[in-house]
């Protein structure tokens, strides 16, 4: 499996999915001996570099999610650009050290030194991989053909700066760390709903045989700058906390952003959706960020406290990370992209966790949910693992 030929190391999403898939089963696991108290009794005082919270919180988004996008945008950008994309050498080098900064927050003892250098030095390994990968494309397409991708680079390279500027809130004004994360999942937000308006309506029309939907561009502007201004905004009314027109300002962004993203996955579905697992887990996790943005709107409007991160992490970012990995892994294996046996009941234990994860707002709650978030995961591994250790079932390379 160390072999450079080995199907593993030969396309990105191979070693990244899997690796972000066993990591976040061992991080549940973990996470749920914290909140149940339940570490043997040699580890009771272990915490990992920055405390179980930081760690929560930070691993969660750059350990998972971080790892997941740069698996999808190295594989996607080959099609994009119709370049053989970054080598297997690059692709250890890039997995290696999304491995050690992992590996770097479970030691307490680590220098700081060495956890800022991982995680920030991975997502500029991927954007510069991605960025030769566009270059190339450039190159045998025209100048100006990867323009609509280019974006993407500047988005890894955003992942680092944030992770910089994590490592020296943490070190100077943890307080506001907590915010900065907040500020993160609604970045990976903000690109899931980019990225998805691009790839949810193929999917649907590949699938079902379906005329492609019409989107105004007028919505499509509406919905994208009200998601992305939403980041700014929500760290502006949280640190002048006291101007509560701040809040109001806010709380329509995010409103703007529900109703319109709302509207525009109405635009894709298609009749026959509902029967289809790899598409309605999509639809559902797409919901779930709408949801997760009216949470948040009606948290700044009423000033309590509602669960819109875990709406947004648990039901919209984990759904569509799944429901991804599952199809990808598929089509890009040479198999037939359909819900392989026990994987609707994956789909939908995701969305049963998340609705306990938000309206169970006690220990209990959160750990029947990670429990079952655990399963599901077993299940999903199961599965997947030899799809994706194993050479394709056409016996084409990749």
């Amino acid at each position: 499996m160390l072999n450079k030929n080995a199907p593993l190391w030969q396309i990105a999403f191979r070693p990244f999915f899997l690796g972000a898939s066993i990591f976040i089963l061992l991080a549940f696991a973990l996470w749920t001996l914290v909140l149940s108290n339940s570490f043997p009794a040699l580890l009771a005082d272990y915490q990992p570099y920055g405390g179980w919270f930081n760690w929560h919180s930070h691993e969660m988004i750059f350990g998972f999610v971080q790892a997941i996008a740069i698996g999808f945008l190295l594989t996607a950008s080959r099609n994009w650009a119709g370049q053989a994309g970054i080598s297997s050498n690059f692709i250890k080098l890039l997995f290696a050290s999304w491995l050690l900064a992992r590996i770097a927050w479970l030691i307490p003892a680590s220098p700081t030194f060495f956890v800022v250098l991982f995680d920030s030095a991975t997502p500029l390994l991927a954007a510069l991989g991605l960025a030769q990968t566009l270059q190339g494309g450039e190159r045998d397409n025209g100048k100006g053909s990867q323009r609509h991708n280019w974006p993407f680079v500047g988005l890894l390279a955003a992942f680092a700066l944030v992770q910089l500027l994590f490592h020296t809130l943490l070190l100077t004004k943890p307080q506001y760390v907590s915010l900065l994360m907040q500020t993160a999942v609604l970045m990976m937000a903000a690109m899931t709903l980019w990225v998805s308006g691009r790839v949810l309506p193929f999917f649907t029309r590949a699938r079902l045989q379906t005329p492609p939907p019409v989107i105004p561009q007028k919505v499509l502007n509406i919905s994208m700058t009200s998601s992305w201004l939403l980041i700014p905004s929500l760290v502006i009314s949280q640190i002048f906390s006291e101007f509560y027109f701040l809040q109001l300002i806010t709380a329509a962004i995010a409103i703007t952003a529900a109703l319109s993203q709302a509207y525009r996955l109405s635009l894709f579905y298609r009749k026959g959706v509902a029967s289809e697992p790899m598409l309605w887990s999509l639809y559902c996790a797409f919901s779930w960020f709408i949801v997760g943005f009216a949470m948040l709107a009606a948290s700044l409007l009423f000033e309590t406290t509602l669960p819109w991160l875990h709406a947004i992490t648990l039901g919209g970012l984990l759904t569509m990370i799944i429901s991804m990995v599952a199809r990808i892994s598929l089509g890009h294996t040479g198999r037939a992209i359909l819900a392989l046996k026990g994987i609707p009941a994956v789909f939908i234990a995701l969305q049963v966790a998340t609705l306990i994860r938000i309206t169970l707002p006690s220990i209990m709650g959160y750990i029947t949910a990670l429990t079952i978030l655990l399963a599901a995961m077993l299940v999903f591994l199961f599965h997947y693992l030899p799809i994706l250790i194993k050479p394709r079932s056409d016996g084409k390379p990749g």
